[in-house]
């Protein structure tokens, strides 16, 4: 029988289709790169859609008049999912819509949904078929893959199209010895540029047009230079960036043969920072396997390529440091323990493996990991400790305390932010001005309690991709995609 984290999840979620279906916006916690889904914790009842605000709209070239309608999607919902999935069916080879959700997403939730049904029913053979169903649908979209980890089902990895027949790649490092007074160091409890201290005032970064896993893709670099001269402008010296792995490479996972074009978005955004006397963290191993290949337990998969990728921005003066993993205590449940997948043991063992393996290959980098709780179990491991913080200034106060109890190494708040996003237009002004006051207390704070600096989530509003509406997550931005700035930007300690 399904457990009952397994009941209020699937409750979570069959709630969250219905209410992004309907164009409702869910509940937010802070961002997460990747930009999924959140699910809400089911404390209201599930309603069906409102048949009134979906209607199906026909594409330019007239399209095979379905069967189904938008309306059959709403009527079946919750009672018989065998009939959502046959409207979906229909409605999706006619090319239609219902509302802001593409259909393709609500055909995951109907196999999610059905699934967990079917799995309540003991009938685990059919659950594991509607399970595999959703996550071919999107192998990236956790749910699914949870489920399938928990009833030991998951499919095998399909093997990786390599060039095992392409020759080596020539060894990417520089060959000029480069000028160490250019590379940030630690000296005692803080960081130091050329001997003087450097004291992070930086932002977390992405295009406002190519966030999460558009960057690589589609990130437009005149953009990208305008959106760097505001940042400097206004009186940041930092930005923290982040490396998907994937789109990176031309074959998974071992052969680390570059993709140009790619690291091309990463070569040009390095020098748009030098340029403007911006440093650079670079945060690795983004997004990756966590499942099929883990990244903490299968590090063959991944050394080859955080190889070439340090080894090739070695004598690279823009970058500050090289994170090793983003928020990778939540895999072993410092949120949650129900999202627990790894150990801690596993993962620390992984950051202790990780960074030797930087080390090795980039003498001239420092090395953090931004963790989302405490940051000291990566202390032997790292050059300085970096941890996130999403709550008010009383609490962050108490953390830094516990933490410089812990460690004597340099300590970075690495990610702190609060969505502006509004109940209604008429309570706009008033949210940003109340974002401003609350991330001006805690960065106040943080000054005040010695810390090598901050750096806050983020420098812009995102605009959705295509077929996506918007949500909290594109609302943390100091500025908005009209590159106007908020309220919150006059409020920073800044210079």
């Amino acid at each position: 029988m399904v457990n009952k984290m397994v009941i209020r999840f699937i409750i979570g979620f069959c709630l969250i289709s219905v209410m992004i279906a309907c164009g409702a916006e869910p509940t937010q916690p802070p961002p997460s790169t990747s930009g999924a889904i959140v699910v809400p914790t089911a404390t209201s009842t599930l309603t069906a859609p409102d048949v009134t605000r979906v209607q199906a709209t026909a594409t330019a070239v007239p399209p095979v008049e379905p069967i189904a309608t938008c309306g059959d999607l709403a009527a079946n919902w919750g009672r018989d999912w065998p009939a959502v999935l046959a409207a979906l069916e229909q409605l999706i080879e006619a090319d239609q819509s219902c509302g802001e959700e593409p259909l393709l997403s609500v055909k995951y939730a109907t196999h999610f949904n059905y699934a967990a049904v079917l799995e309540n029913q003991d009938d685990l053979d059919a659950a594991i078929a509607q399970y595999r169903a959703a996550l071919s649908i999107d192998p990236q979209r956790k749910e699914a893959l949870d489920a399938l980890f928990r009833l030991d089902a998951l499919p095998p990895p399909t093997p990786a199209n390599c060039l095992s027949d392409t020759p080596p790649r020539p060894d990417p490092a520089p060959a000029a010895t480069p000028d160490p007074t250019q590379f940030v160091t630690v000296r005692g409890d803080q960081l130091a540029l050329n001997g003087e201290p450097f004291i992070v005032k930086g932002v977390n970064y992405y295009p406002r047009h190519a966030p999460w896993r558009r960057f690589l893709a589609e990130a437009d670099p005149a953009e990208m230079a305008a959106e760097l001269d505001l940042i400097r402008q206004a009186g940041f010296n930092t930005l923290r960036i982040f490396l998907w792995h994937e789109p990176l490479f031309t074959c998974q996972p071992e052969d680390a043969i570059p993709n140009e074009a790619a690291f091309a978005t990463v070569d040009h955004l390095l020098q748009l920072a030098g340029e403007r006397d911006l440093k650079v963290i670079v945060t690795l191993n983004d997004l990756p396997d966590l499942t099929f290949r883990p990244l903490y337990t299968d590090f063959d998969h991944y050394d080859n390529q955080t190889t070439y990728i340090v080894r090739r921005y070695r004598n690279d003066p823009a970058i500050l440091a090289w994170d090793v993993r983003n928020e990778g205590d939540l895999d072993h449940g410092a949120e949650s323990i129900e999202d627990a997948r790894f150990e801690q043991a596993e993962i620390i063992d992984w950051v202790a493996h990780i960074s030797r393996l930087v080390k090795d290959n980039d003498p001239h980098h420092l090395v953090t990991a931004g963790w989302w709780g405490d940051p000291t179990p990566t202390d032997p491991y790292v050059d300085f400790l970096s941890f996130h913080h999403w709550a008010d200034a009383n609490q962050l106060q108490i953390r830094i305390n516990d933490y410089q109890r812990g460690s004597d190494k340099p300590l970075l708040l690495e990610e702190i932010g609060f969505t502006t996003l509004a109940e209604s237009p008429d309570e706009v002004q008033a949210k940003q001005k109340e974002v401003g006051d609350i991330l001006s207390r805690n960065l106040r704070a943080a000054d005040a309690q010695n810390l090598t600096g901050w750096v806050i989530w983020a420098a812009f509003d995102f605009e959705p991709g295509p077929g996506q509406a918007p949500h909290a997550e594109h609302f943390f931005g100091l500025w908005r995609t009209d590159l106007t700035p908020k309220p919150a930007l006059e409020a920073l300690p800044l210079p």
